[in-house]
C-alpha cells in the first residue's frame, strides 16, 4: 500500500531551498556579495513570515476579532523591518528581530491555533521543524 504524498508539507520544505542556496553560497561558491545575500534573505524570511500569517485570516464570514489582528501582525512587524533595513540598521539586529518574529508567531500558532486541536501533525511536522531550520540558517548565514 502507498502513501500518498502531502503536496502543502512538500511545497512547504521546498520554501527552505533559498536558504540553502543562500547558505552554500556564502561559504562554498561565493558568488554573491555579502550585502546582497544577506538583503535577500531578510526580505525572503519576511515574505515567508507574512504568509504564515496571512494563513491565519481564516477567511470566513464573521472570523474573530483577534484572529483578524493575530494574522495582520506579521505584515505589519515585516513593514517595520523592512524599514529598518533601509535605514541601514546593522543586519544582525534584524535577524535577531526576525528569529524573535519567528519564534513569537510559532509560540502564538501553537496557543491560538494548534492547542486545542486533536491532531498536532502540521504543527510538529511541518510549522516547528521549518521555523528551527529557517533559524538555523539564518544564525549561519549572518555569520
Amino acid at each position: 500500500m502507498s502513501k500518498k504524498i502531502n503536496f502543502q508539507f512538500l511545497i512547504s520544505y521546498f520554501g527552505l531551498i533559498p536558504y540553502v542556496l543562500a547558505f552554500l553560497d556564502k561559504y562554498y561558491f561565493f558568488i554573491l556579495k555579502d550585502e546582497d545575500l544577506l538583503n535577500f534573505i531578510t526580505y525572503y524570511s519576511l515574505i515567508i513570515i507574512v504568509f504564515i500569517g496571512s494563513i491565519n485570516w481564516n477567511l470566513k464570514v464573521d472570523p474573530p476579532t483577534h484572529i483578524v489582528i493575530y494574522g495582520f501582525l506579521p505584515s505589519l512587524f515585516a513593514v517595520i523591518i523592512i524599514i529598518l533595513s533601509l535605514l541601514n540598521i546593522n543586519i544582525i539586529l534584524i535577524y535577531i528581530l526576525i528569529t524573535l518574529l519567528l519564534l513569537t508567531q510559532l509560540f502564538f500558532d501553537y496557543i491560538i491555533l494548534f492547542a486545542n486541536e486533536s491532531n498536532k501533525k502540521v504543527f510538529y511536522f511541518l510549522r516547528l521543524p521549518l521555523t528551527i531550520i529557517i533559524i538555523i540558517f539564518l544564525f549561519f548565514i549572518s555569520l
